[in-house]
């Protein structure tokens, strides 16, 4: 894998992409996209059973990012409507899932001693592997630190896990498996960053 966060500082430069905050109306083409993401790039990670009970349960918009506007959308400058990747962060304990997942908790973290939650980064298909997932990440962790949280956290997915080391992510040692209603269990890797200067 080459270097994600020199492809994404190249695509910063060209300032083709821009950033806009979520809104309750682009619940459905978020919900299109995040599956879209997971079934064109995590089929190597995941079963088709896994995919199939996970999309839409622990996969999925989380409503209370977008209420909170810590939600984002990257898309092309010239098309709003374009999501080319999705991804938030939160002051919230809840750690990753779509409102319909378990292990909820709106309840909002100190970041004199927690760690903020980076959440729901999502590249779609036909804009992957262009620096724009890490793009939307740095975007969030950015976010992160104006919202004063020096150290991050997220539950990745398995196919994100390589991506996110490379970025300065550490596995915790805590891995978690969610029981889906189909079943299957989607195991959720723990990782951790500490925020640099120059970030």
């Amino acid at each position: 894998m080459a270097d994600p966060i020199a492809a994404s500082k190249v695509q910063e430069a060209t300032q083709n992409y821009t950033f806009r905050t979520a809104t309750m109306d682009d619940i459905s083409a978020l919900t299109q996209m995040i599956a879209d993401s997971l079934r064109g790039l995590g089929s190597a990670h995941y079963t088709q059973a896994e995919l199939d009970g996970s999309i839409g349960f622990l996969f999925g918009p989380d409503t209370l990012l977008i209420k909170d506007s810590t939600y984002f959308i990257l898309h092309p400058v010239s098309s709003p409507t374009t999501i080319c990747a999705c991804g938030g962060w939160s002051f919230r304990k809840t750690l990753y899932g779509a409102d319909t997942a378990p292990g909820r908790e709106p309840e909002k973290r100190d970041p004199k001693v927690d760690r903020a939650s980076i959440r729901a980064i999502f590249t779609h298909p036909e804009w992957a592997r262009r620096g724009l997932g890490t793009m939307m990440m740095r975007y969030c962790e950015g976010r992160a630190r104006v919202g004063g949280f020096e150290r991050l956290e997220m539950g990745a997915t398995l196919s994100g896990v390589a991506l996110y080391e490379k970025c300065g992510y550490e596995r915790s040692g805590k891995d978690d498996v969610v029981r889906c209603p189909n079943g299957e269990g989607i195991r959720i890797v723990h990782m951790i960053k500490d925020l640099e200067g120059g970030n």
